[in-house]
């Protein structure tokens, strides 16, 4: 038996749904990654990081320079 793994760009969010359908009918075992961009960070780890952000430009910490934090977030995960 052969097994074809086939990947799939989808730009519209509004036809996984159908492409599903589709699947399921024929009986199709498949994986849905819609994490193409990388890491997704939670409502917490935003929060936090604009706390952080707010924090430095405050004064109200010693940490590393913003530009240099965002600096290291871009290039982590764009």
């Amino acid at each position: 038996m052969c097994i074809t793994k086939l990947t799939v760009s989808i730009p519209n969010d509004n036809d996984i749904a159908f492409l599903k359908e589709v699947l399921d009918r024929f009986g199709l075992d498949y994986e849905i990654d819609a994490d193409d961009n990388g890491y997704i960070f939670s409502e917490a780890e935003i929060k936090n990081l604009v706390k952080t952000r707010q924090d430095y430009i405050d004064g109200k910490t010693t940490a590393r320079g913003w530009t240099d934090v965002e600096q290291g977030l871009n290039g982590a995960f764009n």
